[in-house]
């Protein structure tokens, strides 16, 4: 089957968009460093976060964020993250 690329126009988001992302980036900072000194790193999977904050947090956010912190853990031997963005993916993208 052939590749389909589409090009979206994107809207600004709302102000409640805005904050929104910018809490999930709050909480994505402090997992990611939580994460950092977690002793079963290796192991953790989105079910982690449960033990970390009793927030609602996206599946696809946790996972792509545990990768994330695997990697630069193992590769650039991080010890803190500053700022530790929300990454978002194709993984969960419905187009109707």
């Amino acid at each position: 089957m052939p590749t389909i690329t589409l090009r979206l126009e994107l809207h600004n988001p709302t102000k409640a968009k805005q904050e929104m992302y910018e809490r999930m980036t709050e909480w994505n900072t402090e997992f990611a460093n939580w994460l950092l000194h977690h002793p079963e790193l290796n192991k953790a999977t989105s079910k982690i976060f449960k033990d970390f904050s009793s927030q609602k947090f996206p599946s696809a956010i946790a996972n792509q964020t545990i990768r994330e912190v695997k990697s630069q853990k193992k590769k650039q031997k991080a010890k803190k993250f500053r700022t530790f963005w929300c990454c978002f993916n194709n993984q969960n993208i419905k187009v109707e």
